[in-house]
């Protein structure tokens, strides 16, 4: 599903109107109707704006993945997946439990060079762990955002906030 109907979802969810949103973003009713089936793209210059009006992990997620390709945590849709939050919840415990085991198996002292085929093969699927715990975990924290009407983006300024606070980031 492409960023328009990650759109017309966070809206829906908003409970605002074409009209109440194009009017935050300084956007046209029809010109959000277009996005939101495809027949034209966000403008990467509003869609940091959109990101904070409609307040939605699965939109912030999905504008990060068109501003840097498929290489973001997309949101799980397929036929099999589940987002009630206990589902998510189990799932995120799972997963994360998958990469700590896999990450602990890795044994990362000796230089990067130093690594034969089969080593870099183990890594790699151990960082695929972490990649499934990443999407994992980030899929939990939008549905609870959601479910709870909690703010994902005042969430990330906290998280930013508190990373600077301790030294961990520069701005």
């Amino acid at each position: 599903m492409a960023l328009g109907e990650r759109m017309r979802e966070a809206r829906d969810a908003a409970e605002m109107t074409q009209l109440e949103f194009g009017f935050e973003i300084n956007m046209s009713r029809s010109a959000i109707g277009m996005i939101e089936i495809e027949e034209r793209k966000l403008p990467k210059e509003v869609s940091r704006k959109a990101v904070e009006v409609l307040d939605d992990g699965f939109f912030s997620m999905a504008a990060a993945e068109e501003a840097v390709g498929h290489s973001w945590v997309p949101k799980l849709d397929g036929e099999y997946v589940d987002l009630h939050r206990s589902s998510v919840a189990k799932k995120a415990e799972e997963e994360l439990s998958e990469a700590l085991e896999a990450i602990g198996r890795m044994c990362l002292v000796n230089h990067p060079k130093s690594m034969d085929k089969h080593g870099r093969a183990e890594l790699r699927e151990a960082l695929l762990q972490v990649v499934d715990a990443i999407v994992a975990l980030s899929t939990y924290a939008a549905v609870i955002c959601r479910e709870y009407s909690l703010s994902w983006v005042k969430l990330w300024r906290d998280h930013r906030k508190k990373l600077k606070e301790r030294g961990y980031i520069k701005s």
